[in-house]
């Protein structure tokens, strides 16, 4: 049984946290690129050029930036037969 969105977003979200605790502004959004790169995020390096590129502030980066890619991965997790076709 595939477990569901909610489950498995906050689950990125979690980890993506602890994983950037202690760090702020850009640097928190450079751990938490990197802790994406380890899980089943299609392509966490682009995720990150293209909203960098595009972020109004560094304070709010790291936020954008975890959403995005939690819920990038809670797709593809929650829903696989969905993401192969």
């Amino acid at each position: 049984m595939t477990k569901s969105y909610e489950t498995v977003y906050n689950h990125h979200i979690q980890l993506a946290r602890k994983a950037a605790r202690g760090q702020t502004g850009y640097e928190r959004a450079r751990v938490i690129w990197q802790y994406f790169e380890t899980t089943e995020h299609p392509h966490p390096s682009h995720t990150f050029r293209q909203m960098a590129i595009n972020r109004t502030s560094d304070n709010q980066f790291p936020t954008d930036l975890l959403q995005a890619m939690a819920h990038l991965c809670a797709i593809n997790e929650a829903y696989p037969s969905r993401v192969q076709d």
